[in-house]
């Protein structure tokens, strides 16, 4: 009977050790590079133990064990066929263009693309259902806010996912807006330390962007949440607080950066670095014509991708012909990440419609990445201690290449027609200079050097914040002053109001007209 008694015991011990959470994870964005995100961030909460619901536009082809999929696929189709009838963004197309991040489509798709989003049928079924019950809302921010509705409707913690390094428009959902003398926007092309006109430019860029969010965004989302919000809250039977209150009522920002490649930024205490959680500890198998490949190369391997995105496919023929006779002058031999057939092909030159890019970089062989610079590759390109040569063209790449450049391991080209000649002069200087490769290990060194991985404290501080109802206690102060209070407004317009009534009584005082006397004027 005793030992009975003890068993029991123990197994009420061992339960709260164990306990599942129910949790909603969003990421719905069309980009194969954020469903990469979304994939490993649902990866990590089911090895945990967790039972997960997650909207996406990539589900799985099979079912798997306690995981719900809900595809917005059907969002990702539409904004495909837009993008390819306009060709915007085909690399041919976007020589010499400045950064899309900065234009008046960026301030548009994010609003566009989450009001339609909110609007599918699967997602409406689910946000209605009183039945559904999460212990945390876990969301990609992704240049919007309103969704956060989500997690007031669930009455759930709400956690932020930033896809990004760190960046002034995230970091205020969660506290204040950085000084711009020592951060810069995310499309920015540029990195701290800031020279004087540098800083300039930054001010200018936040103060611009900051009037355009608060006069026109913000009206728009706050539309769009008391439009969408209320009536599904009242379906379920609650009452929905206001879009300020469900913008600013986060938990914790869980950030897709470190400060071994990113920009060591200042962060408040529920603002948290996973960066590389998406990484798979295990490398998996090279099929086997690219293992030969990689096995065989006498002079080593040069790996080649413009991401997920921006496809080699679509570069102009003069950029695609100079690049393939540059690569055929190399002894090294280069695999390509190139999605159409091409003739004229080096032999030294193996073009692949697609890469399983995390082998190719963990393989021994291989002497440096050419990339576009995404936050994924060069994340990967850090964990496996392979130098880089970056060709940015849009969002936060340029601000990626720029900290690695800056940290020792990496070399910036800028993308023309001419593509070719500055290229090989950037592959030749990385081959003949040791340096960038031992720096390159030494930053992974530096990566890893971490208490735990990066999936282990995503877990950890999710965990935390159900365990904690919201870890109230790591939310900032700022949240609760207003932006006038911050820069000291009100005291200087007290300050000023003093100053003038003073003048007012000291002109009252002493500055008295005196009394006018008669004068005696004589008279001839």
């Amino acid at each position: 009977m005793l030992i009975k008694k003890l068993v029991v015991f123990g197994i009420f011990l061992i339960i709260p050790l164990n306990e599942a959470y129910r949790i909603l994870v969003v990421f719905p964005l069309g980009s194969r590079s954020h469903a990469i995100l979304g994939q490993g961030f649902v990866k990590h909460l089911l090895d945990a133990g967790h039972e997960v619901v997650h909207i996406t536009s990539f589900p799985n082809d099979k079912p798997v064990p306690n995981l719900k999929e809900i595809s917005v696929a059907s969002i990702t189709e539409k904004y495909k066929e837009k993008t390819e009838e306009y060709d915007m963004f085909k690399l041919k197309n976007m020589v010499g263009k400045s950064n899309i991040g900065d234009s008046l489509f960026f301030l548009f798709f994010p609003y566009d693309f989450h009001k339609q989003f909110l609007n599918v049928p699967a997602v409406q079924e689910l946000l209605t259902d009183p039945k559904e019950k999460f212990d945390a809302v876990v969301i990609e921010w992704f240049f919007h806010d309103a969704v956060a509705g989500i997690a007031s409707l669930f009455q759930s913690p709400l956690i932020w996912v930033g896809s990004t390094e760190a960046h002034w428009q995230v970091l205020n959902a969660i506290d204040e807006i950085p000084n711009p003398s020592y951060s810069v926007n995310i499309f920015s092309t540029t990195v701290p330390p800031l020279d004087f006109w540098g800083r300039i430019v930054e001010l200018w860029s936040l103060v611009k962007k900051f009037v355009i969010i608060k006069c026109v965004v913000v009206p728009f989302e706050n539309f769009l949440y008391n439009g969408v919000f209320p009536e599904l809250a009242a379906k379920r039977g609650i009452t929905m607080p206001s879009y300020d209150e469900s913008v600013y009522n986060a938990s914790l920002l869980l950030l897709n950066s470190h400060p071994s490649f990113g920009i060591p930024y200042k962060l408040p205490q529920n603002a948290k670095y996973i960066g590389g959680y998406h990484i798979d500890p295990k490398v998996k198998p090279l099929p086997e014509n690219l293992q030969q490949i990689m096995d065989r190369a006498e002079h080593g391997v040069i790996y080649f991708s413009m991401g997920s995105n921006l496809r080699s496919a679509d570069m102009s023929d003069y950029m695609r012909n100079s690049l393939l006779r540059m690569f055929g002058k190399l002894k090294e031999t280069v695999i390509w990440k190139f999605e159409d057939d091409s003739a004229n092909v080096p032999t030294n030159v193996h073009l692949v419609k697609w890469a399983p890019q995390q082998s190719i970089l963990a393989h021994q062989n291989l002497k440096m990445f050419i990339t576009h610079g995404g936050q994924l590759s060069t994340t990967e390109a850090v964990h496996y201690g392979v130098p880089l040569i970056g060709i940015p063209v849009m969002a936060d790449q340029h601000v990626n290449m720029m900290a690695v450049v800056q940290k020792g391991f990496a070399l910036k080209v800028t993308l023309t027609e001419n593509l070719a000649e500055p290229l090989y002069k950037a592959i030749t200087n990385i081959l003949n200079n040791p340096n960038f490769k031992a720096k390159a290990k030494e930053m992974s060194m530096i990566y890893h050097d971490r208490p735990v991985s990066p999936g282990t404290e995503l877990v950890y501080w999710v965990e935390h914040v159900v365990r904690t109802r919201g870890a109230l206690h790591l939310r900032s102060p700022a949240l609760h002053v207003s932006w006038y209070q911050k820069m000291y407004l009100d005291l200087a317009i007290i300050l000023i109001i003093k100053v003038l009534v003073l003048k007012l009584i000291w002109n009252k005082i002493f500055n008295r007209k005196p009394l006018k006397t008669k004068l005696k004027v004589k008279k001839h």
